[in-house]
């Protein structure tokens, strides 16, 4: 797309006929508007003013205060890019041929920002070249369909005096002034990706219950660049690979607001880690195979900082206690990026031992990072019964997931960052193949996606990992101690908490994060714009 310039032009001739004398009461004026606007738009933006005869105008010319100025009547106008590609803009205000008074003496106030001199505001070029300067009011970055209004005020500014303009007639005339060029950015990346499934019916798939939008296949192009030492230089070396899960729909936050938010996971696993191992009578464990209540887990403090502690659990010198009995110790080690402690065995009345694990170099690595998640509300709800296409379908598992089954007392949400992946969002990941497809493998119950009459159905599944059974957030509701997990057979199944299994941490971006460059391919991630 060829560079766009846009002019809303509005020509203000002031005449500020001085008396004699010291007092600002002496001060005489006529403001009078040469020309209406005039609007030249191109394909890419459209321009509205609020009224086509309004101008930018001085209704008091003489000095006034910024209280006083701040209630003048603003001249509006609004920008929408109606084209595909983003455009970064500037709005300058560029004073033509003829103008006498300085800028010097100009008070602007664009929207509700603070009054500004005009002469402090930064210059560019200008684009009458009969014009005297051109100051920037504002710049940013238009993504389709994404509109920005503007109001302006302008005013004498209340220091200025007579000397100041020499008692001589001065003239204002100027024009607002709109540029636009492309741009590759992409836009909130809930944003792009919502635009993209209008198109890409290959990789992307809006049927679960809710219609969330998400990705599928054996290799989308999902991945994008997180966790990264050097967000200004993403590349292989400052990042970690993440793939998209996709957008979800009305996500609850920590405030009880609802956002379509972005859910991502990790390419690798961090390694094999027990889900949790207290014993019985430690927290929520009412056996000696581990709890499967996630809100006091072992893994759930493994990734999550302080703040999602159970409540009624204390950190006393990097100890977690229920009472008097120790539960973990050095809580949030992965989300801090420190060292810390495996889930490990732990017996009532028996210290926590320590089996340290090292996040210094997998962990999350800044704040940049770690701002950059939502805090969000998980569902936790599960199921006893998974084994037939009459309970164990992806559509059942996403039923499941937001229920209310559990073991007796477990809770059904849960508050936090950094979480897992659902059974659901395996088993809707799949796009199906040449022998059986997305239909057929979404009539198939995932407890039996093993056989070989579907093995079209995890071969041409991103979240599959043929090396590694994977845990899940998902309890299996008939025990006390047993979560689902995702198996290197590609079924799923119940599995004790105790046992080691691959943990993917699984999270929500917060929708300000914007999509940069990128395509999406393992050899062009996605690179984000941090906030």
């Amino acid at each position: 797309m060829k560079k766009d310039i846009m002019f809303v032009g509005v020509s203000i001739c002031l005449l500020i006929l001085l008396g004699i004398g010291l007092s600002y009461s002496m001060w005489n004026m006529r403001v009078s508007q040469d020309t209406n606007n005039v609007i030249s738009t191109t394909d890419c933006f459209d321009i509205m003013l609020a009224n086509q005869s309004n101008a930018i105008k001085l209704d008091n010319a003489y000095p006034i205060t910024d209280t006083k100025g701040k209630t003048l009547t603003p001249f509006t106008f609004s920008i929408k890019n109606v084209c595909d590609t983003a455009a970064v803009y500037t709005v300058s205000l560029e004073s033509l041929e003829g103008t006498t008074l300085a800028s010097d003496y100009l008070k602007v106030m664009v929207n509700n920002n603070e009054p500004l001199l005009l002469n402090g505001l930064s210059t560019t070029d200008v684009v009458n070249t009969t014009s005297i300067e051109s100051r920037v009011l504002d710049t940013g970055t238009l993504f389709k369909n994404n509109t920005k209004e503007y109001s302006i005020r302008l005013w004498i500014d209340y220091n200025t005096t007579l000397d100041d303009l020499n008692n001589e007639t001065k003239v204002l005339k100027s024009k607002v002034i709109i540029k636009g060029v492309p741009s590759n950015e992409k836009g909130p990346v809930n944003n792009y990706i919502a635009n993209l499934a209008t198109k890409d019916t290959v990789n992307l798939a809006t049927d679960d219950p809710d219609n969330n939008i998400r990705y599928i296949g054996k290799d989308p192009s999902n991945y994008v660049f997180f966790n990264c030492s050097d967000y200004s230089n993403p590349t292989a070396d400052t990042c970690e690979l993440w793939r998209i899960i996709g957008v979800f729909n009305n996500v609850t936050k920590s405030d009880g607001s609802k956002e379509n938010l972005v859910k991502i996971i990790r390419a690798d696993s961090l390694g094999n880690y027990s889900w949790d191992y207290k014993k019985n009578g430690v927290g929520t464990s009412t056996t000696d195979y581990g709890s499967d209540d996630w809100s006091d887990s072992q893994l759930m403090m493994m990734l999550n900082p302080t703040n999602y502690l159970k409540s009624g659990y204390t950190n006393s010198n990097d100890i977690i206690f229920s009472g008097s009995q120790q539960l973990y110790s050095k809580i949030g080690s992965y989300y801090n990026g420190t060292k810390g402690c495996k889930p490990t065995v732990v017996a009532s009345g028996a210290p926590f031992s320590c089996k340290e694990v090292d996040f210094t170099s997998t962990g999350l690595k800044n704040d940049t990072t770690r701002n950059a998640i939502e805090e969000v509300v998980w569902n936790l709800g599960g199921t006893s019964d998974y084994t037939s296409a009459s309970n164990g379908l992806a559509s059942h598992w996403y039923g499941y997931e937001r229920g209310t089954t559990v073991y007796t007392g477990r809770p059904t949400t849960w508050t936090g960052k950094i979480g897992l992946m659902y059974t659901s969002d395996y088993g809707y990941a799949t796009s199906g193949g040449t022998t059986k497809d997305r239909a057929a493998c979404l009539a198939k119950e995932l407890y039996n996606l093993d056989s070989s009459d579907f093995s079209d159905c995890k071969g041409n599944d991103y979240l599959f990992d043929a090396n590694n059974d994977q845990w899940t957030l998902v309890p299996y509701s008939a025990y006390a101690y047993s979560v689902l997990n995702v198996t290197n057979g590609g079924y799923v199944t119940h599995d004790n908490v105790y046992n080691t299994r691959a943990v993917r941490p699984v999270l929500f971006l917060k929708s300000n994060i914007q999509l940069n460059t990128g395509t999406g391919a393992k050899s062009d991630p996605y690179i984000l714009k941090m906030q």
